[in-house]
């Protein structure tokens, strides 16, 4: 990234904070103690509208400068099914109104990132009797709070068992014997498809490069079962049957999207190759200012009020690394703050003493701004700076309430 692009970056989150944008604060999701099952309706992609030509112009000039097609980094990651479920499933509480405080608890988290498992089976023990699992978790902040983990594990539908007892899966840290979680695998249940999960919260605590080792006995002796037999091995297992670890966690401040979009930059610069970003930049920058051109006239006198603001991230240049929404209404407020102030919006104290100021003496005392008093948050699933996929509640994404301030 060349000089001339740094600074205009960086002028542009300056005058973002400046210009009173709200901070996102984190919202909380409930860390779920058993497997969920949830079935919801396809992800919604609307057709763009409109965006802000503020955000379109900073964020243009703040794209990663990469050597590879975006559609060749985002179609070699494939989200897990129970990351799409998980977006599904809050996605739609919002559109219900049940917004970031009917998840709040103490113990909650707003962010859930899942690692997909690099181990690879042991070939050269037949039957299988224990198998590892590898997985990389360096790209965990130190600013997260981690409040539960847990190892998911897709079991197929295995051939004929001949044993009627109970079978016994057991997970270990792969150089301890000290037991982390098991439980019961009723013969009748084991022919039939399924995720076993189990609970890894007290081992994720212990470094970046974790792993796991299972085996699976009969009942509460010590004899080995053949993973093979249950359908635990890893042969011709497609993306979404392989297994995943999910970490729940908390942030310990609030974050922003910028946070994200820094991280992708970094982690792309190393591997990126330089092209003429001035001509794409030039053009969408032309795109946008023609579609909201009669805008820029006459100052309109309406009363503060919510407006549309439709935000596109593909337009921004975000889809790359947002797999859902790719779009979204975020709506601003516009309008003047004229004496006498309406009561529905909500003005202070403060702002009717400022109005009537300004009403008296313009010159003197500026009006009170038009601005969000209520705000409402939304769900995003993306791909962070180690290609794993990230469902995170960000809050203060939609206006709700317009107010003089």
């Amino acid at each position: 990234m060349d000089a001339s692009r740094v600074v205009t970056v960086y002028l542009g989150l300056l005058l973002v904070f400046l210009g009173n944008i709200p901070c996102f604060q984190s919202a909380a999701i409930i860390a779920p103690s058993a497997p969920r099952r949830n079935r919801g309706v396809r992800i919604p992609h609307q057709d763009g509208q409109r965006s802000s030509k503020f955000l379109k112009d900073i964020f243009a000039s703040s794209q990663p400068v990469v050597g590879h097609r975006k559609e060749d980094l985002k179609d070699a990651i494939v989200p897990h099914e129970y990351m799409l479920s998980i977006y599904r499933t809050y996605s739609a509480a919002e559109k219900l109104g049940l917004n970031a405080s009917f998840f709040r608890s103490s113990k909650s988290a707003n962010t859930i990132t899942s690692f997909v498992d690099r181990g690879t089976d042991d070939l050269l023990h037949s039957p299988l009797r224990r198998q590892k699992y590898l997985f990389d978790v360096s790209t965990l902040s130190e600013k997260e709070e981690l409040v539960g983990a847990e190892l998911r594990i897709f079991r197929r539908a295995p051939g004929d068992l001949q044993t009627t007892g109970l079978y016994d899966i057991q997970l270990y840290p792969c150089r301890s014997d000290r037991l982390l979680d098991s439980r019961s695998l009723d013969p009748l249940d084991s022919t039939k498809a399924g995720w076993e999960v189990l609970d890894v919260w007290e081992l994720f605590k212990q470094g970046n490069q974790i792993c796991f080792q299972l085996r699976v006995t009969l009942g509460k002796s010590d004899t080995e079962v053949d993973l093979r037999q249950l359908g635990l091995d890893r042969r011709g297992r497609s993306q979404q049957e392989k297994a995943i670890l999910v970490a729940y966690t908390r942030s310990k401040k609030r974050e922003n999207l910028f946070n994200e979009m820094k991280e992708k930059i970094k982690s792309r610069r190393s591997v990126g190759e330089k092209e003429d970003a001035v001509g794409p930049r030039r053009r969408r920058r032309t795109a946008l200012s023609n579609r909201h051109g009669k805008r820029h006239g006459k100052k309109s006198k309406s009363r503060c009020s919510k407006k549309a603001l439709h935000v596109n991230f593909k337009e921004l240049g975000w889809d790359d690394w947002i797999i859902a929404p790719l779009d979204y209404e975020a709506y601003h407020c516009e309008g003047v703050c004229d004496f006498p102030l309406r009561s529905h919006l909500e003005p202070t104290n403060h702002a009717i003493i400022q109005t009537l100021m300004n009403s008296m003496d313009p010159n003197s005392t500026p009006p009170s701004c038009c601005v969000p008093t209520k705000l409402s948050p939304i769900s995003i699933l993306y791909i962070d700076s180690g290609n794993n996929v990230v469902y995170k509640q960000y809050e203060d994404m939609v206006v709700e309430q317009c107010g003089c301030r």
